[in-house]
């Protein structure tokens, strides 16, 4: 049915569903899924993210799931690494990612990722200035910048991932003060 058909006939879930199969055609051990679900709709993102789910437990295959979507990585992934300026700040179990966020960074994220029940919203981190030019990247911390959380450490400190909990890592000198910065600690010394 498809055979004769070009890319512009068909819709964006069947173009998906095309460029999945043609990855899996050599029957790899890794697939890089590249923001897999963008620009589809709810329908259809669900629906490729089922048939994802399913090939990684029949074919018993790594997905490398990049996305922007937390929403959808939450559903999909069992480990999760946040980046910023291209340095994982964040590494950790998806849920313990989500649950409690340790990164300043993450934290933002989570803040302003819609939730349907009003009971539920909780107050957004709406990072201020402008992102660091990712071919000058400022010394000391990446995202001390716009981190609300800064002190004068972290501009001269580029922090390691280090463990706060079991399989958790943060890249945060301040990852203990997280929790702070709703108690109006921010920018000091900065």
């Amino acid at each position: 049915h498809f055979w004769d058909r070009l890319p512009a006939e068909l819709s964006g879930g069947q173009r998906q569903r095309v460029v999945i199969a043609g990855a899996l055609v050599l029957g790899p051990e890794l697939l890089v899924a590249d923001e897999p679900v963008s620009m589809l709709d709810v329908s259809i993102r669900a629906e490729i993210l089922s048939l994802l789910h399913a090939l990684r437990a029949e074919r018993q295959i790594t997905i490398l799931y990049t996305t922007h979507d937390l929403a959808t990585a939450g559903y999909f992934t069992d480990r999760m690494a946040v980046m910023y300026l291209g340095r994982v700040v964040e590494l950790g179990p998806t849920l313990d990612v989500l649950r409690e966020p340790r990164h300043p960074y993450t934290r933002a994220l989570l803040s302003v990722v819609p939730v349907p029940n009003p009971r539920h919203r909780h107050k957004r981190t709406i990072l201020e200035g402008e992102i660091p030019n990712p071919s000058d990247i400022p010394p000391g911390c990446r995202f001390h910048p716009r981190c609300p959380l800064a002190v004068l450490e972290c501009r001269e400190s580029d922090p390691q991932l280090i463990p706060v909990a079991a399989g958790h890592e943060v890249a945060c000198i301040r990852w203990a003060g997280a929790r702070l910065a709703e108690n109006g600690n921010s920018k000091e010394g900065a």
